[in-house]
């Protein structure tokens, strides 16, 4: 079975980003990859007890030089102990 990806998907470079719960708890992780759809990240430890498959949160992307700029609503597809997969969403009524 082949790669069944909707967007084509380019290399994080490991870039810094935050993760955020809608009560506002936030994580830190590393960009992996990431398409127009959403991301493949590696999580830092203690996560695992917070955001589950199904749940909403954002994700912002940070640069050392711009700061953290880029901010999406999106919703975690997949988890694991050190990998998570989160798809953008648009319209939080989704």
């Amino acid at each position: 079975m082949g790669d069944q990806r909707q967007y084509t998907r380019m290399k994080g470079d490991s870039a810094n980003c935050i993760l955020m719960e809608l009560d506002g708890s936030s994580y830190r992780a590393l960009l992996e990859n990431i398409s127009i759809g959403g991301a493949f990240i590696k999580v830092s430890e203690g996560i695992q007890n917070g955001l589950q498959v199904g749940d909403e949160c954002t994700f912002t992307l940070c640069s050392d030089s711009n700061g953290c700029t880029s901010r999406h609503f999106c919703r975690v597809v997949r988890h694991d102990a050190a990998n998570m997969g989160i798809q953008f969403i648009t319209n939080r009524d989704q």
